[in-house]
Protein backbone atom coordinates (compact mmCIF):
# COMPACT_ATOMS: atom_id res chain seq x y z
CA UNK A 1 0.00 0.00 0.00
CA UNK A 2 1.35 3.15 -0.61
CA UNK A 3 1.83 5.65 2.32
CA UNK A 4 -0.36 8.63 3.09
CA UNK A 5 0.21 11.79 0.94
CA UNK A 6 0.76 15.14 3.07
CA UNK A 7 -2.64 16.25 2.78
CA UNK A 8 -3.99 13.53 4.20
CA UNK A 9 -1.29 13.68 7.14
CA UNK A 10 -2.56 17.00 8.05
CA UNK A 11 -6.25 16.60 7.76
CA UNK A 12 -5.60 14.03 10.54
CA UNK A 13 -3.54 15.89 12.51
CA UNK A 14 -6.68 18.85 12.04
CA UNK A 15 -9.19 16.57 13.73
CA UNK A 16 -7.00 15.15 16.38
CA UNK A 17 -6.37 19.11 17.70
CA UNK A 18 -10.25 19.66 17.36
CA UNK A 19 -10.80 16.62 19.46
CA UNK A 20 -8.15 17.74 22.60
CA UNK A 21 -9.72 21.51 22.10
CA UNK A 22 -13.32 20.09 22.70
CA UNK A 23 -11.70 18.03 25.74
CA UNK A 24 -10.09 21.07 27.00
CA UNK A 25 -13.09 22.79 26.86
CA UNK A 26 -15.69 20.54 28.34
CA UNK A 27 -12.65 20.13 31.46
CA UNK A 28 -12.67 23.88 31.96
CA UNK A 29 -16.72 24.28 31.81
CA UNK A 30 -16.60 21.00 34.20
CA UNK A 31 -14.22 22.94 36.47
CA UNK A 32 -15.73 26.13 36.39
CA UNK A 33 -19.19 24.21 37.36
CA UNK A 34 -17.37 22.39 40.41
CA UNK A 35 -15.79 25.82 41.56
CA UNK A 36 -19.28 27.38 41.43
CA UNK A 37 -21.29 25.11 43.14
CA UNK A 38 -18.69 24.61 45.56
CA UNK A 39 -19.08 28.26 46.36
CA UNK A 40 -22.53 28.08 46.42
CA UNK A 41 -22.66 25.39 48.85
CA UNK A 42 -19.89 27.44 51.05
CA UNK A 43 -22.45 30.66 51.02
CA UNK A 44 -25.09 28.36 52.11
CA UNK A 45 -23.39 26.07 54.53
CA UNK A 46 -22.60 29.95 56.21
CA UNK A 47 -26.05 31.01 55.60
CA UNK A 48 -27.63 28.16 57.25
CA UNK A 49 -25.15 28.81 60.16
CA UNK A 50 -25.63 32.32 60.50
CA UNK A 51 -29.80 32.53 60.15
CA UNK A 52 -29.49 29.49 62.92
CA UNK A 53 -27.65 31.48 65.41
CA UNK A 54 -29.92 34.56 64.31
CA UNK A 55 -32.76 32.16 64.57
CA UNK A 56 -31.92 31.01 68.15
CA UNK A 57 -30.70 34.70 69.20
CA UNK A 58 -33.81 35.56 68.75
CA UNK A 59 -35.97 32.93 70.29
CA UNK A 60 -33.44 34.07 73.29
CA UNK A 61 -34.59 37.59 73.17
CA UNK A 62 -38.19 36.54 72.92
CA UNK A 63 -37.85 34.69 76.21
CA UNK A 64 -36.49 37.21 77.71
CA UNK A 65 -39.16 39.64 76.59
CA UNK A 66 -41.65 37.27 77.89
CA UNK A 67 -39.77 37.66 81.33
CA UNK A 68 -39.75 41.56 81.60
CA UNK A 69 -43.70 41.45 80.19
CA UNK A 70 -44.39 39.19 83.49
CA UNK A 71 -42.41 41.36 85.51
CA UNK A 72 -44.51 44.46 84.42
CA UNK A 73 -47.61 42.74 85.17
CA UNK A 74 -46.71 41.63 88.64
CA UNK A 75 -45.02 45.37 89.76
CA UNK A 76 -48.08 46.99 88.35
CA UNK A 77 -50.50 44.20 90.00
CA UNK A 78 -48.46 45.57 93.27
CA UNK A 79 -48.66 49.12 92.48
CA UNK A 80 -52.79 48.70 92.33
CA UNK A 81 -52.65 46.61 95.75
CA UNK A 82 -50.39 49.72 97.46
CA UNK A 83 -52.89 52.44 95.89
CA UNK A 84 -55.75 51.00 97.04
CA UNK A 85 -54.44 50.23 100.42
CA UNK A 86 -53.29 54.06 100.68
CA UNK A 87 -56.59 55.06 99.87
CA UNK A 88 -58.35 53.36 102.46
CA UNK A 89 -55.60 54.71 105.13
CA UNK A 90 -56.60 58.15 104.32
CA UNK A 91 -60.05 58.40 105.34
CA UNK A 92 -59.03 55.47 108.32
CA UNK A 93 -60.70 56.30 111.54
CA UNK A 94 -58.29 54.73 113.38
CA UNK A 95 -55.32 56.65 112.13
CA UNK A 96 -57.92 59.99 112.54
CA UNK A 97 -58.31 59.45 116.17
CA UNK A 98 -54.26 59.73 116.50
CA UNK A 99 -53.27 61.65 113.94
CA UNK A 100 -52.20 65.70 114.73
CA UNK A 101 -54.59 68.57 114.08
CA UNK A 102 -55.89 69.17 110.23
CA UNK A 103 -54.32 72.13 108.51
CA UNK A 104 -57.54 74.90 109.37
CA UNK A 105 -57.10 75.83 105.18
CA UNK A 106 -57.42 71.99 104.25
CA UNK A 107 -61.66 72.40 103.22
CA UNK A 108 -60.49 75.44 101.24
CA UNK A 109 -57.66 73.57 99.42
CA UNK A 110 -59.49 70.45 98.94
CA UNK A 111 -62.40 72.70 97.18
CA UNK A 112 -59.69 74.58 94.90
CA UNK A 113 -58.36 71.17 93.65
CA UNK A 114 -61.93 69.57 93.03
CA UNK A 115 -63.11 73.00 91.51
CA UNK A 116 -65.97 73.37 93.89
CA UNK A 117 -65.85 77.16 94.66
CA UNK A 118 -67.07 79.71 93.04
CA UNK A 119 -65.05 80.57 90.09
CA UNK A 120 -62.96 77.78 89.40
CA UNK A 121 -58.82 78.44 90.58
CA UNK A 122 -56.12 79.02 88.29
CA UNK A 123 -53.87 76.57 87.73
CA UNK A 124 -51.05 78.85 89.35
CA UNK A 125 -53.14 78.47 93.03
CA UNK A 126 -53.60 74.88 92.18
CA UNK A 127 -49.91 74.25 92.03
CA UNK A 128 -49.27 75.50 94.68
CA UNK A 129 -50.46 71.87 96.81
CA UNK A 130 -50.24 68.87 94.49
CA UNK A 131 -52.29 66.01 95.12
CA UNK A 132 -49.62 64.09 97.34
CA UNK A 133 -49.17 67.60 99.10
CA UNK A 134 -52.71 67.32 100.18
CA UNK A 135 -53.20 63.79 101.10
CA UNK A 136 -50.01 64.33 102.97
CA UNK A 137 -51.34 67.52 104.88
CA UNK A 138 -55.37 66.91 105.17
CA UNK A 139 -56.04 63.20 105.31
CA UNK A 140 -55.51 60.42 107.86
CA UNK A 141 -52.23 60.03 105.89
CA UNK A 142 -50.44 62.80 107.92
CA UNK A 143 -50.29 60.33 111.13
CA UNK A 144 -47.20 58.33 108.96
CA UNK A 145 -44.33 60.90 109.86
CA UNK A 146 -45.18 60.78 113.38
CA UNK A 147 -45.29 57.18 113.58
CA UNK A 148 -42.45 56.25 111.55
CA UNK A 149 -40.21 59.07 110.07
CA UNK A 150 -38.58 58.26 106.69
CA UNK A 151 -34.80 59.07 107.82
CA UNK A 152 -33.00 59.11 111.04
CA UNK A 153 -33.48 62.57 113.35
CA UNK A 154 -32.04 62.14 117.03
CA UNK A 155 -33.33 65.53 117.98
CA UNK A 156 -36.96 64.80 116.57
CA UNK A 157 -36.81 61.38 118.88
CA UNK A 158 -35.83 62.84 121.94
CA UNK A 159 -38.06 66.20 121.95
CA UNK A 160 -41.30 63.37 120.63
CA UNK A 161 -40.47 61.53 123.83
CA UNK A 162 -40.38 64.61 125.94
CA UNK A 163 -43.31 65.57 124.95
CA UNK A 164 -44.79 62.37 125.49
CA UNK A 165 -43.79 62.94 129.57
CA UNK A 166 -44.78 66.39 129.54
CA UNK A 167 -48.49 65.48 128.29
CA UNK A 168 -48.07 62.83 130.89
CA UNK A 169 -47.77 64.83 133.60
CA UNK A 170 -45.93 68.70 133.50
CA UNK A 171 -44.72 67.93 136.79
CA UNK A 172 -42.60 64.81 136.25
CA UNK A 173 -39.18 65.21 137.69
CA UNK A 174 -36.96 64.48 134.27
CA UNK A 175 -33.40 63.87 135.52
CA UNK A 176 -31.65 63.43 132.07
CA UNK A 177 -32.84 62.46 128.23
CA UNK A 178 -30.31 61.90 125.84
CA UNK A 179 -29.50 60.06 122.62
CA UNK A 180 -28.22 55.90 123.15
CA UNK A 181 -26.35 53.86 121.07
CA UNK A 182 -28.48 50.71 120.51
CA UNK A 183 -28.34 47.49 118.12
CA UNK A 184 -31.23 46.61 115.60
CA UNK A 185 -34.21 44.22 117.21
CA UNK A 186 -35.41 41.51 115.81
CA UNK A 187 -39.24 42.14 114.96
CA UNK A 188 -41.79 38.86 114.75
CA UNK A 189 -45.12 38.85 113.38
CA UNK A 190 -48.93 37.64 115.74
CA UNK A 191 -47.75 33.77 115.36
CA UNK A 192 -44.25 34.95 116.44
CA UNK A 193 -42.49 34.31 113.29
CA UNK A 194 -39.76 36.40 112.71
CA UNK A 195 -40.41 38.66 109.65
CA UNK A 196 -37.72 41.21 107.52
CA UNK A 197 -38.39 44.30 107.64
CA UNK A 198 -36.66 47.71 106.80
CA UNK A 199 -36.76 49.48 109.78
CA UNK A 200 -33.47 50.81 111.30
CA UNK A 201 -33.37 51.98 115.39
CA UNK A 202 -32.46 55.41 117.05
CA UNK A 203 -31.89 55.17 120.35
CA UNK A 204 -32.76 56.87 123.47
CA UNK A 205 -31.70 57.05 127.17
CA UNK A 206 -34.08 58.41 129.83
CA UNK A 207 -34.22 58.95 133.41
CA UNK A 208 -36.67 59.78 135.68
CA UNK A 209 -36.72 60.35 139.31
CA UNK A 210 -40.45 60.70 140.77
CA UNK A 211 -43.45 59.29 142.10
CA UNK A 212 -44.65 55.74 141.28
CA UNK A 213 -47.81 57.24 140.37
CA UNK A 214 -46.03 59.85 137.88
CA UNK A 215 -43.65 56.84 136.42
CA UNK A 216 -45.95 55.01 135.79
CA UNK A 217 -48.36 56.97 133.74
CA UNK A 218 -45.37 58.18 131.97
CA UNK A 219 -44.67 54.81 130.75
CA UNK A 220 -48.13 54.11 130.14
CA UNK A 221 -47.84 57.55 127.77
CA UNK A 222 -45.22 56.20 125.95
CA UNK A 223 -46.79 52.65 125.45
CA UNK A 224 -50.04 54.04 123.79
CA UNK A 225 -47.71 56.75 122.04
CA UNK A 226 -47.96 56.00 118.11
CA UNK A 227 -45.06 56.00 117.71
CA UNK A 228 -43.31 52.95 119.00
CA UNK A 229 -40.51 53.23 121.33
CA UNK A 230 -39.35 49.44 122.49
CA UNK A 231 -37.26 49.13 126.02
CA UNK A 232 -34.17 47.69 125.61
CA UNK A 233 -32.94 47.91 128.55
CA UNK A 234 -34.09 49.17 132.15
CA UNK A 235 -33.47 49.29 135.80
CA UNK A 236 -35.45 50.93 138.24
CA UNK A 237 -34.51 51.92 142.21
CA UNK A 238 -37.52 51.73 144.67
CA UNK A 239 -37.29 53.92 147.91
CA UNK A 240 -39.36 55.65 150.26
CA UNK A 241 -41.75 53.77 153.31
CA UNK A 242 -45.32 54.12 152.55
CA UNK A 243 -46.93 53.26 149.15
CA UNK A 244 -48.21 57.08 148.49
CA UNK A 245 -44.63 58.69 149.00
CA UNK A 246 -42.75 55.87 147.42
CA UNK A 247 -40.72 56.66 144.68
CA UNK A 248 -38.90 55.42 141.87
CA UNK A 249 -35.79 56.18 140.02
CA UNK A 250 -35.69 54.63 136.29
CA UNK A 251 -33.25 54.29 133.68
CA UNK A 252 -34.34 52.64 130.73
CA UNK A 253 -33.23 52.85 127.50
CA UNK A 254 -35.95 52.85 123.94
CA UNK A 255 -35.47 51.46 120.67
CA UNK A 256 -37.49 53.73 117.98
CA UNK A 257 -37.44 53.25 114.71
CA UNK A 258 -37.12 54.95 110.91
CA UNK A 259 -37.85 53.55 107.63
CA UNK A 260 -36.17 54.62 104.60
CA UNK A 261 -37.95 56.37 101.83
CA UNK A 262 -39.06 53.62 99.67
CA UNK A 263 -38.43 54.28 95.97
CA UNK A 264 -38.64 52.21 92.18
CA UNK A 265 -34.91 50.68 91.21
CA UNK A 266 -34.51 50.45 87.71
CA UNK A 267 -32.73 47.37 86.34
CA UNK A 268 -31.48 46.52 83.07
CA UNK A 269 -30.49 43.32 81.44
CA UNK A 270 -27.82 42.23 78.59
CA UNK A 271 -28.51 39.53 76.21
CA UNK A 272 -25.71 38.29 74.31
CA UNK A 273 -25.58 35.47 71.66
CA UNK A 274 -23.53 33.63 73.94
CA UNK A 275 -23.43 33.88 77.77
CA UNK A 276 -20.00 33.29 77.86
CA UNK A 277 -18.65 36.08 75.71
CA UNK A 278 -16.55 38.92 77.28
CA UNK A 279 -19.41 41.50 76.55
CA UNK A 280 -21.42 39.45 78.65
CA UNK A 281 -19.20 38.62 81.51
CA UNK A 282 -18.12 41.80 81.47
CA UNK A 283 -14.27 40.28 81.44
CA UNK A 284 -11.84 42.12 79.60
CA UNK A 285 -9.53 39.79 77.23
CA UNK A 286 -6.36 39.63 78.02
CA UNK A 287 -4.14 39.51 75.12
CA UNK A 288 -0.43 38.47 75.14
CA UNK A 289 1.88 40.84 74.40
CA UNK A 290 4.99 39.45 72.24
CA UNK A 291 8.49 40.12 72.71
CA UNK A 292 10.40 42.11 70.54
Amino acid sequence: MAGKTDAQKGKGKGVAFGKWARIDKAQRNMLLAVCGTSVILGVTVVSIIYFAKVIAFNGKLIGEKDTIIKDYKSIQTSLNTIKDKVESLKSDEKLEVVSRTRAADCMKLTNKLNGDEEGESSDEETSVVSDIELARICTSLRVIPDAIPSKENVEATLASLNQLLLWSDGAIQIEGISGADVENATLYDENGTPVQTSLKPIGASLSIDDTTYRVHKALDTIENSIRNYDIASASITFSGDSRDSESIELHTTFRAYYSSTAGIEKQSKKVCADDTSDKCTGKKSSGKKSKK
